[in-house]
C-alpha cells in the first residue's frame, strides 16, 4: 500500500527531529491529510554564545539550557490562515508567560514570511512545522537574551538558571572523557570527581579510586599541604604581603580544599583529624609571624585566635573560655591591669617611630603586632628612654634593678641597694649584683671599681 503525502512529510519530520510526537485524528472521507493533528516537540534553545546571568550583583555564565516542551494542534481546514491553521503553547520552567506569547508570534511570523499562500496544503505542510521548530531552536536565543545578558527578577529565578546550568554541566561531564594525573588513565566524567580548583576557571579531575586514596594518604601522613589539587599551581601564603590583618587571617585558615568536599569522599574520622591538623598547623605559622594573634586555651589545649589583633580578651570556640592573652587567667575586664607575655623588640619599636619610616611600612608593623599594641610599647620606650635620661643625670638618685630592670630610687643610707620588687641587692655606682651573705664584700675588695665607696654620694658625705 502506498504511503500518503501526509506519512511521507512525517516520516521526513522525525528523521529531522526524533523527539517529534504527533497523532491524527482522522474524518470520514478524509483526503490526503487529517483534519486535526497534535503534536509534541521536546527542544532545546541553541546559545551562539555564553549568557551572562545577574541578580542583585551576583552572576554566572550559562552556557547551555534545559529541553522545552512545544505543544501544537494543526486544524488542516484553516490553511493558509497560520494563525488559524497552528495553535501552539511552550512549557518551560523559566521563561515567563510574556516570553513564550513573543516566541509564539514571532514563530508565526516567520511562517507567515516565508510561506506561499496559494500553495497546497500537501506543498506547505512539512515547510511550516520546520520553520517553526528551526526558529524556537536556533533562533529564540536573540529574543530571549538581548545582548547575551539575563536579568533575573527574582532570586528565585536566579537560582533556576543556577541549577538549569549546573544540571547541564554534570550531563556535559558525564559523557566526557577525563584525564587522572594520579592512575594516568581516562575515564568517563559520571566516573571522576571534579576537584574544588581555588581557580574556578580550571577544572581538574580525578578518578574516584584516586580522589579517596590520595587525600586519604595525604592526612594520614600528616602532609596537611598537599591536601590540595595536585594539578593546580601551588603558592604558600606570604604573610607579610598582606596588608589587612582581617585579610590575612581569612586567607590563611581558609584550606584549600573545603572540609564540605572532603566529607564526600572520606570518612568522617579522617575529616577531623584533617580539621585538627590544619587549624594547629595555620595557628602555629600564623603566632609566628604575628605574636600578638594566637594562643593555646588553658583548658582545652585548644589553638585560639583573635579577631581583633588589639584586642586582649580572646574566647576559646572549643570551650568558650574567656580569658586574657596576657596573663592567661580568666578574663578580669578592661581596667584590671596584668603582666605581658610578648614584648615588641626595641629594634620594631625605633623602625615604627622614625621618621624616615614610610606610612606603608608602619602599616605592615601594625598588621603584625597590633596598631594599639604598638602605641603602648611607643609609650613604655618613651617613658623608659625618660627614666634613662633622668638615670644619666649627674647626681641623680634613680637606677635601675640589674635583674628586674625596675628603677629605684636612693633617698638616703648607703650604695648597697636593694630592689623594692624582687629583693635583689646591688651596688647603686655600677649596678653589680651584691652576695647576700656579705653584701659589703663589694666595696671592700681592692680589685672593685666600688673599693671604699660605700658611701659616696650619700647626704652628709659631701667634702
Amino acid at each position: 500500500m502506498a504511503l500518503t503525502q501526509f506519512e511521507n512529510d512525517l516520516g521526513i519530520l522525525r528523521d529531522m527531529y526524533p523527539e517529534l510526537k504527533m497523532n491524527s485524528r482522522e474524518v470520514e472521507n478524509a483526503a490526503e491529510f487529517p483534519q486535526c493533528i497534535d503534536g509534541k516537540l521536546l527542544f532545546k534553545v541553541s546559545l551562539l554564545e555564553d549568557v551572562s546571568v545577574e541578580f542583585g550583583g551576583q552572576g554566572f555564565l550559562l552556557s547551555d539550557l534545559s529541553n522545552e516542551c512545544l505543544e501544537f494542534r494543526i486544524y488542516c481546514s484553516q490553511y493558509p490562515n497560520i494563525r488559524q491553521f497552528i495553535n501552539m503553547n511552550i512549557k518551560s520552567l523559566w521563561m515567563s508567560a510574556e516570553e513564550k506569547e513573543i516566541l509564539i508570534h514571532e514563530a508565526l511570523k516567520v511562517v507567515e514570511e516565508n510561506v506561499d499562500a496559494k500553495a497546497e496544503i500537501k506543498d506547505s505542510f512539512i515547510s511550516i512545522l520546520i520553520l517553526i521548530f528551526g526558529f524556537l531552536i536556533d533562533d529564540a536565543a536573540k529574543l530571549l537574551f538581548p545582548g547575551n545578558i539575563k536579568k533575573c527578577e527574582t532570586e528565585k529565578h536566579y537560582g533556576l538558571f543556577k541549577q538549569i546550568s549546573d544540571e547541564a554541566i554534570l550531563e556535559k561531564v558525564s559523557k566526557s572523557n577525563y584525564y587522572c594525573c594520579i592512575c594516568m588513565e581516562m575515564e568517563k566524567g559520571v566516573r571522576m570527581i571534579k576537584l574544588p580548583c581555588q581557580n574556578k576557571d580550571v577544572g581538574h579531575y580525578l578518578c574516584k579510586k584516586c580522589t579517596e586514596s590520595y587525600f586519604t594518604a595525604m592526612i594520614e601522613e600528616g602532609r596537611i599541604s598537599n591536601v590540595r589539587c595536585p594539578q593546580c599551581e601551588y603558592k604558600e601564603l606570604r604573610l607579610e604581603d598582606f596588608k589587612s590583618y582581617k585579610k590575612m587571617i581569612k586567607a590563611l585558615f581558609t584550606p584549600m580544599i573545603p572540609v564540605s568536599f572532603l566529607r564526600e569522599v572520606i570518612d568522617a574520622e579522617l575529616c577531623e583529624r584533617y580539621e585538627k591538623l590544619f587549624y594547629s598547623q595555620v595557628a602555629t605559622r600564623l603566632s609566628k609571624h604575628c605574636p600578638y594573634a594566637c594562643v593555646t586555651c588553658r583548658r582545652c589545649d585548644q589553638w585560639c585566635t583573635k579577631e581583633d589583633l588589639d584586642d586582649a580578651m580572646i574566647q576559646c570556640q572549643k570551650c568558650h573560655f574567656v580569658f586574657c592573652f596576657d596573663c592567661l587567667h580568666a578574663w578580669h575586664g578592661y581596667n584590671n591591669k596584668c603582666g605581658k607575655k610578648i614584648s615588641i623588640s626595641r629594634d620594631i619599636i625605633e623602625e615604627y617611630l622614625n621618621d624616615t619610616t614610610s606610612s606603608g611600612r608602619k602599616r605592615e608593623l601594625e598588621v603584625k603586632y597590633g596598631k594599639r599594641m604598638l602605641e603602648l610599647e611607643v609609650n613604655d620606650y618613651l617613658a623608659d628612654k625618660m627614666l634613662n635620661l633622668a638615670i644619666a643625670e649627674e647626681d641623680s638618685n634613680l637606677q635601675r634593678c640589674p635583674r628586674c630592670e625596675v628603677v629605684v630610687e636612693r633617698s638616703e643610707g648607703c650604695n648597697k641597694m636593694k630592689c623594692g620588687v624582687c629583693g635583689t641587692l646591688f651596688c647603686f655606682i655600677c649596678g653589680d649584683l651584691l652576695y647576700p651573705e656579705d653584701p659589703y664584700e663589694h666595696f671592700r675588695e681592692l680589685f672593685s671599681g666600688c673599693y671604699g665607696r660605700l658611701f659616696e654620694g650619700m647626704p652628709g658625705t659631701e667634702t
